[in-house]
């Protein structure tokens, strides 16, 4: 029964009219939305719309019998309930009939009280159904927030756990008697790697704030006049040497030079950084991972397509979410290149997050063991084109 329709429609098949008469005026006078039909194959057209929650029909009708459409409709509508309306001499055929996956038959001739019975506990069925599917539904997705959290706090932890090590560790080099002892040289390296722990710890902590920031439409643009193809360019130069240590290259492509549009210089760093990063921590080592920037329609189009991978269908829904990451989290690395090294979880939502900000939105095609393709779309209307 569609959740929004207090009121239950009920179709009535049989080839006797004062049978169907009978029906639905005893079915009208306590509200009830009712249709009538002459045999089964009127009755399947109806319910191919889509708003039949209740079936009442005669076993033996021409063209197609009781038995025959109640096996359609448990087929292709199982949501409907079908009770079964029969005479003494077809009592089996009732009873197999609640074989078949009948809610309920009844005896001719028709009884209004009893109809309205039947009618009765067969609403109650099925708004109990619906709360069942409500409740399963919220169950799972409680299920799906519990493991979320539960990985989430595994990564925070693996995350934090390396740069509180360097602090913990080398802050107690600096307060034991050996530090005086060190060469200038170590000292300078202890205080470097103190200084990088701090800023990884920053770093975790300014992510989660702008993501936050930027969804609740706190973050302000910082709009400016922008070749898109220039700040590209310089993001795939640093990546490759780091695509270097993996045999990878990175390659970028452009339809249109210069690409000028309006838009905040640090967001398309952000998303191309992301992009670019997730393709080659997702790309075994020797594979290719290609940029291009394309104007098509209305918007310009920045795309990272790698041969990597790639991504479960079941999973591609999901990936946009906060803290969600694809592989397990038990094979989690802190490593921002190496082969299915993670992080946080927000690198993805943070790429939707600042292109719904200025105008436009991110697409995904994906296919498990050939690679994956990011296409952030921004307009060009809105960008002053």
């Amino acid at each position: 029964m569609a959740k929004e329709r207090v009121t239950p429609k009920i179709l009535i098949v049989d080839d006797e009219p004062v049978v169907r008469n009978v029906c639905q005026l005893s079915l009208e006078k306590r509200g009830y939305h009712v249709e009538t039909v002459e045999n089964g194959s009127r009755a399947l057209e109806l319910l191919k719309k889509g708003d039949i929650d209740i079936v009442f029909t005669d076993i033996k009708m021409p063209i197609i019998d009781g038995l025959e459409l109640l096996d359609t409709i448990k087929r292709d509508f199982p949501h409907v309930e079908v009770v079964i309306m029969t005479g003494y001499a077809t009592i089996e055929g009732a009873i197999d009939a609640m074989k078949k996956g009948a809610y309920d038959f009844i005896l001719k001739p028709i009884k209004p009280d009893q109809i309205r019975l039947v009618t009765k506990k067969c609403v109650e069925k099925i708004q109990l159904s619906e709360e069942n599917r409500t409740l399963r539904l919220a169950n799972q997705k409680l299920q799906e927030l519990q493991e979320m959290k539960d990985k989430f706090l595994a990564i925070t932890s693996h995350e934090l756990r390396t740069p509180v090590s360097h602090l913990k560790g080398y802050l107690g080099i600096l307060g034991d008697e050996i530090y005086d002892q060190l060469s200038e040289s170590d000292k300078k390296q202890c205080i470097q790697v103190l200084n990088n722990a701090v800023q990884e710890l920053e770093d975790i902590v300014a992510r989660m704030h702008n993501l936050s920031q930027i969804e609740n439409g706190k973050h302000s643009n910082e709009l400016d006049l922008v070749d898109v193809n220039k700040i590209i360019e310089k993001i795939v130069e640093d990546y490759r040497i780091i695509s270097r240590q993996r045999n990878q290259s990175i390659k970028f492509s452009k339809t249109i030079d210069p690409l000028s549009i309006v838009v905040d210089p640090k967001q398309i760093k952000c998303m191309v950084s992301e992009l670019i990063q997730n393709a080659i921590k997702f790309t075994p080592d020797g594979g290719e991972v290609l940029v291009t920037t394309k104007i098509e329609g209305e918007y310009c189009i920045i795309s990272v397509k790698d041969n990597g991978v790639g991504v479960e269908s079941s999973k591609l829904g999901k990936i946009f979410e906060k803290f969600y990451e694809a592989q397990d989290s038990k094979y989690h690395s802190s490593s921002k290149s190496s082969f299915m090294g993670g992080g946080l979880g927000l690198g993805l939502p943070s790429v939707r997050a600042m292109a719904v900000a200025n105008g436009g939105g991110v697409k995904v095609k994906s296919e498990q063991g050939k690679g994956s393709e990011f296409s952030v779309y921004l307009p060009l209307e809105k960008n002053g084109k």
